[in-house]
Order: structure tokens, then C-alpha cells, then sequence
């Protein structure tokens, strides 16, 4: 479609260049910016491809980030003409606020006044540690099936005392990109560092934790704007306690939460209905 246009000239602060897509809406008030889960990108995203039109031809915009975690490895382009090797497999979490600091300013460049940040699954959590850390002047939150990552890990890896305390020993050795002797939940390698900073208990990264029910809940109680979150109701038991979400988001006064009925993790069959959901959630609020 002629209003989508592909963007690859921004840099972060520490110098990555991250690839976004833009739903460009004629109209430049609102605009939600999109924060991709784990090892994604547009291609495996097509949700939001459909989210993305659906918004456009309403006047507002959708900016889909490529942030430094999209695939399970990659090498972007710094801006001195170098590479930095990036992916799932070496992507420190706190570096997200680079990422989402990037994708709102490209956003106010092109013109946009208003803004709506969204994540899908781990960039949920990334988006929460944002908020949490810069405390951004946004209308709302979207968090589309939120995860509790660090009780995901503790629960499906069976091996994950060892793996933690393999990690930790390849730091401490001065080895941090070493890659773990075994796969993550049966799928990918992870370097020991990244397997350190995102899975060790009460790191940034465990800002969700539903399956414990532990009192790490500070960086999500500091959210006071709306939110709407929603899961699959095919998702694993992890995504489906929104219920719990809503009661630990002390700040937030306007939260709404739905269960989309025979749907899965990526929204296969529903991603029309879920794209009408959200506009209008935005237009009835902002």
C-alpha cells in the first residue's frame, strides 16, 4: 500500500541502526509505536500488518520498530560503518530504552504530536521498564499478551539452576558472549550474559511475575495511564491472568482487559477483530 513506507536511516544513542515500518497517517496527531516481542519482526508479525492499515485509515499512524532484539541473531550497522552481532541470543534488556527512545523521537519527527506506545509479549516487559525509567509523556499503554518471563523460564527449563550458574561462571571468566551449552526452551541458544541479566531472579527483566505472584510489581504499580491489555484465550496459563494485572496496576485508574476467544499467542484468524478492538479503545479515550 502506497501509505506504508520503510525507514532505515535512525540511529539509536549508542549508534544501531534499527529498520522501522510507518503506517503513514495523513493526519498527525496520534500515533502508536510498536514494540515487537522476542526474536520477531514485521514478517512474523502479520497482526500487525493488519492492526498497522486498520489504524492508518482511521487517521492514526503505526510505527513498527526493529529493535536490537528482532531475530534470534543479526548484525546491525553502527554508524561508523561497523557491525554489532545483536538477536535474541545477545540482547542485554536495559538497552531496550534506547530502542523505544529511538522509535518516539522518529515518530515526533515525522510529525506525529500524540502518542501510544504497544508491545507484543516480551517487549511488554520492555515497555513497563520504560515507563518505569523515563516516565514518558504518552496517552496509553497496549500491552498485547504481556508475559511473566522470568517465571516462564523457571518453570519450562528444566535445567535452569545449571544454566544460570554455567552463565554466571562464563562472566565471571571474562567469556560473557559464550553461548550456553544448551538450548532455551528447546528453540535457541543464548549467550551467557544475556541468559544472566534477563533470567536471574528479581533482574529488570521480571517486572510481571503472575506465576509466583512475588512483590516485584514496583516498576508496573508506577503506570498512572490507561492501559488495555489481551490475550489468546489458546495461550499457555502465563498470559491468561489479566485479572491479576489489573489489580497490581495501583497507578492506573483506566484499565481494561479482554480474552480473544480461540486464538493463539499470535492472534491467527483474530488479528481483524483485535485491530477493531484497539481503535476503539483509542478513539473512546483520546
Amino acid at each position: 500500500m502506497n501509505n506504508v513506507e520503510f525507514i532505515n536511516n535512525a540511529y539509536t544513542k549508542d549508534g544501531l541502526k534499527l529498520p522501522m515500518v510507518h503506517f503513514n497517517s495523513k493526519e498527525k496527531d496520534i500515533c502508536v509505536i510498536f514494540i515487537h516481542g522476542m526474536c520477531q519482526t514485521i514478517i512474523d508479525n502479520y497482526f500487525a500488518t493488519v492492526w498497522g492499515n486498520i489504524l492508518v485509515e482511521n487517521n492514526i499512524g503505526f510505527l513498527y520498530e526493529h529493535n536490537r532484539g528482532h531475530s534470534i541473531e543479526n548484525d546491525i550497522v553502527k554508524k561508523d560503518g561497523s557491525f554489532k552481532r545483536c538477536g535474541c541470543m545477545y540482547e542485554i534488556f536495559e538497552d531496550s530504552i534506547y530502542d523505544i527512545d529511538l522509535a518516539i523521537n522518529k515518530a515526533k519527527e515525522l510529525g506525529y504530536k500524540k502518542f501510544i506506545l504497544m508491545g507484543h509479549s516480551y517487549g511488554c516487559n520492555k515497555l513497563i521498564y520504560y515507563y518505569y525509567k523515563k516516565k514518558p509523556n504518552i496517552l496509553g499503554l497496549i500491552l498485547a499478551s504481556a508475559p511473566d518471563m522470568v517465571g516462564l523460564q523457571l518453570y519450562r527449563q528444566n535445567d535452569y539452576k545449571e544454566l544460570i550458574k554455567e552463565a554466571k561462571e562464563n562472566i565471571d571468566n571474562g567469556e560473557p558472549t559464550k553461548i550456553l551449552s544448551n538450548l532455551i526452551e528447546d528453540y535457541m541458544y543464548m549467550s551467557s550474559e544475556t541468559y544472566y541479566n534477563w533470567f536471574h531472579k528479581n533482574s529488570n527483566l521480571d517486572n510481571l511475575p503472575v506465576m509466583d505472584n512475588s512483590e516485584n510489581w514496583y516498576q508496573f504499580e508506577t503506570i498512572d495511564v490507561p492501559i488495555l491489555t489481551f490475550s489468546g484465550s489458546n495461550e499457555t496459563d502465563n498470559y491468561l491472568h489479566l485479572d491479576l494485572l489489573k489489580e497490581k496496576a495501583k497507578s492506573c485508574s483506566d484499565f481494561e482487559y479482554r480474552y480473544i476467544k480461540d486464538t493463539d499467542h499470535f492472534y491467527n484468524g483474530k488479528e481483524l477483530e483485535i485491530g477493531n478492538i484497539i481503535l476503539k479503545w483509542i478513539n473512546t479515550k483520546f
